[in-house]
């Protein structure tokens, strides 16, 4: 019995983190590695970019915003690396038919802070893109993603 609340517990805690190591994956290995464009939770800030001509961005405010993802990169590129080593090694390590419930927590407890510093720099990388808009700028930025969650709600099958 108490083998079985190890499992459980384990497999709540995986089941918690993989959904954030998934976006993470995708967010900071192709969004933030290729300038950090954002994507499906916004992280970053790079959307604003793509949205330049739509929001009426000037140029310097296009250099702004390219100078702080850019930094945001740099300062991320050691922790994305770490994250990185620790899967590989995990994965050349363990044995899944063999369950090690030991081993996969010590797995989780490691790239956990990790995870948690990259989202956080997340956060902070986009309050200070969004911190380059205009006031105006802001609202039609938030209209337009207002407008594509919208359509992407009413388009469950599109990406």
């Amino acid at each position: 019995m108490k083998t079985r609340k190890v499992v459980m517990a384990t497999l709540a805690t995986v089941a918690l983190l993989v959904p954030t190591a998934i976006w993470a994956a995708g967010r900071f290995e192709h969004g933030m590695g290729s300038g950090m464009e954002g994507g499906r939770f916004g992280m970053g800030g790079g959307e604003v970019l793509r949205l330049a001509n739509k929001l009426g961005l000037s140029s310097n405010q296009v250099t702004q915003i390219k100078g702080i993802l850019s930094a945001a990169k740099t300062a991320n590129q050691p922790t994305r690396t770490q994250l990185k080593a620790n899967q590989q090694a995990f994965q050349a390590s363990y044995n899944p038919p063999q369950f090690d419930a030991t081993a996969v927590n010590a797995y989780i407890a490691q790239q956990t802070p990790l995870m948690q510093q990259l989202v956080l720099s997340g956060f902070q990388t986009r309050a200070n893109v969004l911190a380059v808009l205009t006031p105006s700028q802001l609202t039609q930025f938030n209209q337009l993603r207002a407008q594509f969650q919208q359509w992407r709600q009413s388009n469950p099958g599109r990406p």
